[in-house]
């Protein structure tokens, strides 16, 4: 009896496992049917782009050239860079106006994501508000940056006007008009909702729970805030971060409208170079280098947060 049910037992987990193998099988089959577009989407217009930016950074520019380039390699476009002093005073410009950009979107965005998670307790009314913060991003990001130039900023704008009025100053302040200062400014208002939604989303999920424990066990308002609140939103801040350091990095589209011809970026250094000069290969060695500068950047940023354990 038991030595004719060993053998069957044998081959009925031998059956089984064949299943499991097939099931496995399938299932990585349909994945891969899932995942098929999404790779080809992102293979030719976000990598096949990118690889061909980088083969055009190495060719030759030729002045009169209809292309504006022959396909002689050479490493020159990068010795000229290097030595571009205007470039890398632009990048280290626009990667300052990054970092003040993340700053104070994060200064202002976490107390309106923290109210709407935490402090309104009906879902409605949270998803409500939160459609009503989203509502300027329904207009074009340009009529967007229009709008905050020319009623609001310059000499005339509606800042410098009510300052005047109020006595504040004496004359318009020439800083509200077009330059750094008013670009910035822009920034801030223009991505901080990409600082907004991920804290939202993320702060939504904290464990009320912990909080009250957090408070029976004698912890103050901060000190809830610092050790239970903080470590849970990290992700969102990460997010966030990231994002709008990689948006406002290469800004150019804000620095024409709001800067005018007094400011410029890495962005608009490499827009003269493909529109005005058609000097793609420069142009290309400059977005090559700015794409390095962002993942360096962005590897800086994920440090503060293990993402795939937080979330």
């Amino acid at each position: 009896m038991s030595s004719s049910s060993a053998p069957e037992s044998r081959s009925a987990r031998a059956v089984d496992e064949g299943d499991v193998r097939r099931g496995g099988l399938v299932g990585k089959l349909i994945t891969l049917g899932w995942a098929t577009p999404g790779f080809a989407w992102l293979g030719l217009y976000l990598v096949a782009p990118l690889v061909f930016i980088v083969l055009v950074s190495f060719w030759t520019y030729e002045q009169g050239v209809r292309s504006g380039f022959t396909t002689d390699w050479t490493i020159q476009n990068y010795v000229d860079l290097f030595n571009d002093s205007t470039y890398w005073n632009n990048m280290l410009s626009s990667f300052l106006t990054s970092v003040i950009a993340v700053v104070a979107c994060l200064v202002f965005g976490f107390p309106v994501a923290y109210f709407l998670a935490l402090k309104v307790q009906s879902l409605k009314y949270q998803i409500a508000l939160f459609i009503l913060a989203l509502a300027p991003f329904w207009t074009s990001f340009l009529t967007r940056s229009i709008a905050w130039t020319y009623p609001l900023m310059g000499r005339e704008g509606a800042l410098n006007q009510v300052l005047t009025k109020l006595g504040i100053v004496d004359e318009p302040v020439q800083a509200l008009g077009f330059s750094t200062l008013s670009v910035r400014l822009a920034m801030v208002q223009l991505y901080i909702l990409f600082m907004i939604t991920p804290l939202f989303f993320v702060l939504a999920q904290v464990d009320r729970s912990a909080l009250e424990a957090a408070r029976d066990l004698g912890a103050n308002s901060w000190k809830t805030f610092r050790e239970v609140v903080i470590p849970q939103a990290m992700p969102g801040v990460v997010i966030g971060s990231i994002f709008i350091f990689v948006l406002t990095m290469g800004e150019y589209g804000t620095v024409r409208v709001i800067g005018g011809n007094t400011v410029s970026s890495v962005g608009t250094i490499v827009q003269s170079k493909v529109e005005i000069g058609i000097q793609y290969p420069q142009g290309a060695a400059s977005a090559v280098l700015l794409v390095a500068a962002l993942v360096a950047g962005v590897f800086v940023i994920t440090r503060f947060s293990n993402l795939r354990e937080d979330i």
